[in-house]
């Protein structure tokens, strides 16, 4: 069988299912409940659709550029663009399908969230800032030393040891094409290309730091919970307060 695992990558799959942000099913199916065309300026309409998961019963929010629904017992996707909805969205509310995780802390989930907002509608400063930031909180958290982006990453690296050093080696390339004060007007920000790489290689540092480890937690702590429950080593729960005895 072919592989398939780019599919995990979408947002949409095609017209039927796609990877919920809420719930993180993947290949689940979706309901259009409504769509809505208006006007972006005087000049550019726009299309607004709204898509809820079968499972979870959620709402996100998709706009695009050119009309992507039609209704016939019901809003559905253009036959013709099904398999290829993602490319023609321009802003999504979940900003992406990865909903960044809540294991990882409140202020390095919003930046980052605000990050991938601002690349969506083309902020470039915006998301470079946010970006930036990340990794000043980061250093801040870990303690890491340096005065400038490029030290901070150096060190993080060297302190956590544990992520993939292939990360840090990305993050730090930003250097060769951007300056360091993203607060002065000579600021360009990074290009969208390089900023879709620092966010993903981002994403991935803080799922090392603090999602897998905590996975590999929960996934020990169930199979000592298992063993003891099939040796009948797993002391006996005490009834909760006010039960019934």
């Amino acid at each position: 069988m072919a592989d398939q695992s780019h599919l995990d990558a979408k947002y949409f799959i095609d017209g039927q299912v796609y990877n919920c942000p809420y719930c993180n099913r993947r290949n689940v199916a979706y309901t259009i409940e409504a769509a809505q065309d208006f006007d972006w300026s005087d000049a550019k309409s726009s299309h607004a659709i709204f898509v809820k998961c079968d499972s979870c019963k959620k709402t996100s929010m998709h706009l695009s550029y050119e009309p992507m629904t039609y209704c016939q017992g019901g809003y559905h996707f253009k036959p013709k663009i099904a398999d290829d909805i993602d490319t023609r969205l321009f802003y999504s509310v979940p900003s992406s399908f990865h909903v960044v995780d809540e294991r990882i802390p409140r202020e390095l989930r919003e930046l980052l969230a605000e990050a991938e907002g601002c690349l969506k509608s083309n902020f470039l400063t915006g998301a470079s800032a946010c970006a930036r930031k990340v990794v000043y909180e980061l250093a801040v958290k870990f303690q890491a030393d340096g005065q400038n982006y490029d030290e901070r990453i150096k060190s993080l690296k060297g302190k956590l040891s544990k992520v993939d050093p292939t990360y840090f080696d990305t993050l730090l390339t930003i250097q060769q094409v951007t300056s360091d004060k993203v607060h002065e007007s000579s600021y360009d920000g990074w290009e969208s290309r390089h900023l879709r790489v620092v966010l993903a290689a981002l994403h991935e540092v803080m799922q090392e730091i603090f999602v897998i480890p905590k996975i590999r937690e929960e996934k020990r702590k169930a199979i000592i919970d298992l063993k003891e429950e099939v040796t009948g080593s797993k002391p006996p729960q005490k009834p909760k307060a006010g039960g019934s005895a």
